[in-house]
C-alpha cells in the first residue's frame, strides 16, 4: 500500500518521531479530502482541486494506490467525463485500505 522507498526517505529526512506526527496529519488530510470528493455532485473546479490535493498528499507519503486513483479522478474531472463518478466509487475502499496500512512507527 505504501512505497517503501518514499517511507525510508521521509524517515531519513525528518526522523521517526516527526514522521509519526506527519502520518497523523496525512490521515486527517486524506480523510477530509476523500469525504469532500465523495460529496461532489457535479464535475467542477472543486472536484479538480480536491482530486489534485489528494493526489499530491498521497504521493508525498508514498500512498501510491490512493495517489493513482486521485490522479485518474483529477483527469476525468478536467475532461468533464462523467465516468469520474464510477471511478470515485473505488475511493472509499482504497482510502480505508490505505489508512489500515499506515506504517506503525
Amino acid at each position: 500500500m505504501f512505497n517503501q522507498t518514499t517511507l525510508e526517505q521521509l524517515e531519513a529526512d525528518v526522523g521517526k518521531e516527526v514522521l509519526a506526527q506527519l502520518f497523523d496529519v496525512f490521515k486527517k488530510e486524506a480523510t477530509k479530502l476523500t469525504e469532500q470528493l465523495m460529496a461532489c455532485t457535479t464535475l467542477d473546479e472543486e472536484c479538480i482541486r480536491l482530486s489534485h490535493s489528494l493526489k499530491s498528499c498521497a504521493r508525498s507519503y508514498g500512498a501510491d494506490q490512493l495517489a493513482a486513483l486521485a490522479q485518474t479522478l483529477e483527469s476525468l474531472a478536467k475532461e468533464n467525463d462523467s465516468s469520474f463518478f464510477n471511478e470515485r466509487a473505488l475511493l472509499v475502499e482504497i482510502h480505508q485500505a490505505t489508512m489500515a496500512a499506515l506504517p506503525k512507527r
